[in-house]
C-alpha cells in the first residue's frame, strides 16, 4: 500500500489505541488501521514506525518488511525518479522536473485528451504513468503506446492508477524506444497520435526533424497529430512552441491551433 505524508500526520493525530479506517493508495483503497505508542498497525500485518520521518513531495510504499520511498537514481540515465502526490493523481519526477501540469495531472491529461478527441487506432508516443493511454482508450478502438525507461516502468507498476495501462484489452504497450519503434509501422496506419514527450533537455531526438518525419508518414491522411510544447527558455525569450510549429510544417503538416491550456498545438496530416 502507499501513502504520504498527509497520511502519516493523520495518523498522528490520532489518540494512543484508536481503531480507525484510512484511505491509502491516493484514496483508492481503505484499510483499519490501530495506532499503538510507537508504531501503526494496518490491517493486523503491516507496521509503521511513528518514529519514521516522511517528507512532503514523496510517496512510500508500506510492506510486511517495512517503508520505503517511490524513488531512485538510475547511474543508467544519471536521473532521479520518484512518484510525487499531487492533489488528485501522482506524477513522475526525472530529476526535478514533473511530468504534468500542477496541481492537477488528471486534469492536465483530461485537457489534452479533450483538445485532440482521439479516435480509431491512436499512436501514444511516450507512455509515462500511462494516463493517456487510460484516457484514450475509452474513446478509441486500440491505442499503440511505447515506453523505453525502464525505471519509470517500474514506478507506472507501483502506482494504482495506471493499472488501465495493463488492464484495458485496447491498449498495446511497446517497452521499447519509439524512435525506432514508429519505423515498423506502415504508412498512413494511425488516425491520431499524441505526442507528449519529456522535456527537450531530456529528449531532444524527440523534437527533431527527423522523428517529425515518422510521425508525419505513420499518420493517416485528415489524422491529427497532439504535441505537447514545453516552453524551453522561455525565461530567456526563446519561443519553442513556434520553433516546433515550425518544424512540423516543414515537413507537411498543417497547424490548427495552439492551446495554452493543454500546452501543445494540433496539427493536421494534408496531402
Amino acid at each position: 500500500m502507499i501513502i504520504t505524508k498527509k497520511e502519516f500526520d493523520y495518523i498522528k493525530r490520532k489518540k494512543e489505541g484508536e481503531v480507525f479506517n484510512l484511505k491509502v493508495d491516493f484514496g483508492l483503497r481503505e484499510v483499519t488501521v490501530k495506532k499503538e505508542k510507537e508504531r501503526v498497525v494496518f490491517e493486523g500485518k503491516v507496521f509503521l514506525d511513528l518514529k519514521e520521518k516522511i517528507k512532503e513531495n514523496f510517496c512510500y510504499l508500506l510492506e510486511k518488511e517495512g517503508m520505503k520511498k517511490i524513488a531512485l537514481f538510475s547511474k543508467k540515465t544519471n536521473l532521479f525518479y520518484k512518484l510525487m502526490p499531487t492533489g488528485d493523481w501522482p506524477t513522475i519526477c526525472l530529476g526535478s522536473v514533473p511530468m504534468h501540469k500542477l496541481p492537477s495531472p488528471k486534469k492536465d491529461t483530461q485537457r489534452k485528451i479533450g483538445f485532440l478527441r482521439p479516435y480509431g487506432v491512436v499512436l501514444d508516443t511516450c507512455a509515462g504513468l500511462g494516463y493517456t493511454a487510460i484516457l484514450s482508450s475509452s474513446k478509441v478502438k486500440k491505442v499503440i503506446t511505447f515506453e523505453k525507461d525502464e525505471n519509470v516502468l517500474f514506478l507506472v507498476r507501483l502506482n494504482p492508477f495506471s493499472k488501465g495501462l495493463f488492464k484495458a484489452k485496447n491498449i498495446e504497450l511497446k517497452e521499447e524506444d519509439v524512435i525506432e519503434g514508429i519505423k515498423k509501422f506502415k504508412g498512413n496506419y494511425f488516425d491520431c497520435i499524441l505526442h507528449d514527450p519529456p522535456t527537450f533537455k531530456l529528449s531532444p531526438s524527440l523534437y527533431s526533424e527527423s522523428f517529425y518525419i515518422q510521425l508525419f508518414r505513420v499518420l493517416k491522411i485528415k489524422g491529427k497529430l497532439f504535441h505537447y510544447t514545453p516552453l524551453y527558455k522561455i525565461k530567456r525569450g526563446y519561443d519553442f512552441p513556434a520553433k516546433v510549429k515550425g518544424n512540423l510544417k516543414k515537413v507537411g503538416f498543417k497547424i490548427i491551433k495552439y492551446c495554452p491550456e493543454s500546452g501543445g498545438l494540433l496539427c493536421q496530416k494534408w496531402i
